[in-house]
């Protein structure tokens, strides 16, 4: 991995969908706003964003932590900006501190995401382990 910068940062901009609202598997739709667990999914990504640049051959990262904190509902058709920036690099870990904002300024979500970097081999080794059980 070469070196990330504290402070590294990368941007997703969504637009709230309606198969991004509250919909349990048991329990259905429950409601018309913005899920918590779509939030989490954008933290990761726009994580993955800052990390990606920053990738040698071979390598692959690999989500380790995600913590949300969802402060407002967003409505179907709602723009937001999910905002990361690297707070810590330890060796092959890779911390983000995260933040949502919708069109109007107004914070709708934060948290961080974790990720850890391997060799794509390890990587593999890995998943075919947990595959075969």
């Amino acid at each position: 991995m070469r070196p990330i910068p504290v402070g590294a940062t990368a941007a997703l901009d969504v637009v709230v969908t309606d198969d991004m609202t509250v919909d349990f598997t048991e329990l259905g739709r429950v409601h018309p706003v913005y899920a918590t667990y779509t939030m989490a999914k954008h933290f990761e990504e726009a994580g993955r964003k800052v990390l990606l640049p920053h990738l040698e051959d071979g390598e692959e990262g690999l989500g380790s932590s995600v913590s949300v904190e969802h402060l407002a509902p967003s409505w179907v058709g709602d723009r937001l900006r999910i905002e990361a920036r690297c707070v810590e690099v330890r060796g092959n870990r890779l911390t983000c501190e995260i933040t949502a904002t919708d069109d109007d300024g107004r914070e709708v979500g934060r948290g961080t995401t974790g990720q850890v970097v391997l060799p794509r081999e390890v990587l593999d080794g890995l998943l075919d382990s947990a595959n075969r059980r």
